[in-house]
């Protein structure tokens, strides 16, 4: 792989994070993982306080952190926020932001008011399965050879962090809200359509409600000990946390997307839905065609869920009301867009 384009910086990095080679006896897929900022302390072992960007001066560093880590843990943070490792004189981040993976720009928004990610560049990576998707937020500018369809490899330099948002982000503050995922549906607008929103959709397909994340930080820990050879063993190894059953015999474009994420029934077996089973916070990690949909039965059941994703303050997938189990409010929203359905 040709690195001549990587920075000192970039380049400890790669080596700190590790490229896997052979993992069980084989040779690995040639999937590079890089750490996003020049900040080495995560691929050093350090704790968060080395690289979270906590949300004020009397929050934790978790406040930072992937998951219910918001308003006492009632609210959700889809990726991680970084903190600068170097400063100008006026206090201002002057990090570079660096590809986590290699892909494709797919899109760049440079208007700071239109999005509470202020400026931020979404990158495809179509050279590994599943497809995975990373965004990069809250940057202070954009390098101005990254352009919708480029390509980029992994560590190659994206812009500059920040503090740009659609609110106001303190100068001290300044960070790279960084997520990593998987993107739920092709006609998102369609979706957004339906819900009436004051705010109109300024980013198609790119809008932070159509992509869902995996947690960054065991991800890239597990990449670093060579814990799996492909994304695709990452995600078979989360745990289950529900299994719902959808009446349709519509195929979702997540499904087209996504073929190693599906087990699709053999030509000759009728089928009349799917068994979806999601991971953490709601993450999709299999699909599954059947042909068990009774005609009596509502459009969506609960087939089984973790009892302990009860104990979340936030995004329970599955919740009792009234005595019946029903899909949580995310849940609802990531069925939506992945099947095209409207759920009361």
């Amino acid at each position: 792989m040709n690195l001549n384009f990587c920075p000192t910086s970039n380049l400890l990095r790669l080596f700190l994070l590790g490229t896997p080679s052979l993992l069980n006896g084989e040779l690995s897929p040639n999937f590079q993982l890089s750490w996003p900022t020049p900040n080495p302390a995560f691929a050093q072992g350090m704790g968060y306080s080395a690289f979270l960007q906590k949300t004020g001066p009397d929050k934790a560093f978790s406040s930072g952190a992937f998951g219910c880590v918001r308003n006492n843990g009632y609210k959700f943070h889809e990726g991680l926020d970084l903190f600068p490792v170097k400063r100008d004189s006026s206090g201002r981040a002057i990090d570079s932001i660096y590809a986590a993976i290699d892909g494709i720009i797919v899109y760049v928004n440079d208007i700071a008011g239109h999005s509470a990610y202020g400026k931020y560049v979404v990158l495809e990576h179509d050279g590994v399965k599943p497809m995975l998707y990373s965004l990069y937020g809250h940057l202070a500018s954009i390098d101005p050879t990254v352009k919708k369809g480029m390509p980029i490899k992994v560590a190659q330099k994206i812009g500059k962090m920040g503090n740009s948002a659609s609110y106001r982000i303190p100068l001290n503050r300044s960070h790279l809200h960084f997520e990593i995922g998987l993107r739920l549906t092709d006609k998102f607008q369609s979706w957004y359509n339906t819900k009436k929103f004051v705010s109109p959709n300024r980013h198609g397909n790119y809008s932070g409600f159509n992509l869902v994340g995996i947690d960054p930080l065991p991800f890239y820990a597990k990449y670093r000990s060579k814990a799996f050879r492909t994304p695709l063993d990452y995600l078979n190894s989360l745990p289950q946390e529900a299994k719902i059953r959808i009446k349709t015999k519509k195929i979702p474009d997540f499904a087209k997307r996504y073929p190693e994420l599906c087990d699709f029934s053999p030509e000759n077996k009728i089928w009349n839905g799917w068994e979806c089973i999601f991971g953490p916070y709601g993450l999709p990690i299999k699909l599954q065609q059947t042909g068990n949909c009774k005609e009596d039965e509502s459009s969506i059941q609960i087939i089984s869920y973790d009892i302990s994703q009860h104990d979340r303050k936030c995004r329970r997938l599955v919740e009792n009301k009234k005595g019946k189990l029903v899909p949580g409010e995310q849940l609802k929203v990531y069925l939506e867009l992945m099947f095209g359905v409207h759920l009361e």
